[in-house]
């Protein structure tokens, strides 16, 4: 395998480039104050960490992780007895199935949200007051991500060894038993893949929360984006965009250690 070592060089310059340097960028950033990303005249200050303890961010922030949750598990729910009825039927064309499941993620996301915003937005739905909920927002962002969450978990019961349940029925062990000791534990591998597949860009999106909200639903990502585009404050956007990426790496990290606990890997 050293012989192919050479080829992992041109990944780690893009590596490098594209992920190492900007947040190394950012990270500089946070200690300056600049007009924009013009240099010229940077002052160096603590000023932007202080802007932390301003609480429109930290509620901004507690929005979007309760969106993120109330998402997480309302994929988990939807999205587990689907790819269970896929993976254990007996179907012909469980391809067809998936395929159908994959196909409204071909469309532009940004035209799928604003479908959702015109649906609620018409005289049949405009009395239930959808637009500017965070109900709504959870159902388009439920909408937008449940896929991820049932192909992680639909690729492990798929390769699941079917002996196992079998032999559990052998021994007269109640279906619903089976499958809390069997079934269940086998798969909290693509449980927790999924969910970190739905959680994240759940908690860190703008785009639903800024449409199917309306601007009455704040998330920390639309913060963000406020800074760099509308305030031209690159210093604090870069400071609440190292924040935000430091609470992920430690949702990783703590999904990491329940995963070697459980004995998934």
């Amino acid at each position: 395998m050293k012989r192919f070592k050479g080829f992992a060089i041109p990944y780690f310059v893009w590596l490098s480039l594209l992920v190492v340097v900007p947040l190394v960028l950012m990270l500089v950033l946070t200690f300056l104050h600049t007009d924009g990303m013009n240099l010229t005249g940077a002052q160096a200050t603590l000023s932007n960490y202080a802007e932390l303890t301003d609480i429109t961010y930290w509620e901004a922030l507690w929005n979007s992780l309760v969106i993120a949750f109330f998402t997480t598990v309302i994929c988990l729910l939807v999205g587990y007895p689907v790819a269970y009825f896929v993976s254990f039927s007996n179907l012909k064309h469980k391809v067809l199935i998936l395929l159908c499941m994959i196909l409204p993620m071909w469309c532009n996301s940004m035209l799928r949200i604003l479908s959702w915003y015109k649906l609620f937005s018409s005289d049949l739905l405009s009395g239930l007051n959808l637009i500017g909920s965070k109900g709504a927002v959870i159902f388009v962002t439920v909408t937008t991500y449940l896929p991820f969450m049932i192909f992680p978990i639909y690729t492990i019961l798929e390769k699941m060894d079917r002996s196992l349940i079998e032999a559990s029925k052998d021994l007269g062990v109640p279906a619903w038993k089976t499958f809390l000791k069997v079934t269940l534990p086998l798969s909290l591998d693509g449980v927790l893949s999924g969910m970190i597949m739905v959680f994240l860009p759940a908690a860190t999106g703008f785009a639903i929360s800024a449409i199917i909200g309306d601007g009455k639903v704040n998330m920390i990502g639309n913060i963000i984006e406020n800074m760099f585009k509308t305030a031209n404050n690159y210093n604090l956007g870069s400071l609440l965009s190292i924040f935000v990426s430091i609470i992920i790496v430690f949702f990783l990290v703590v999904l990491g250690k329940a995963k070697k606990e459980d004995g998934i890997i």
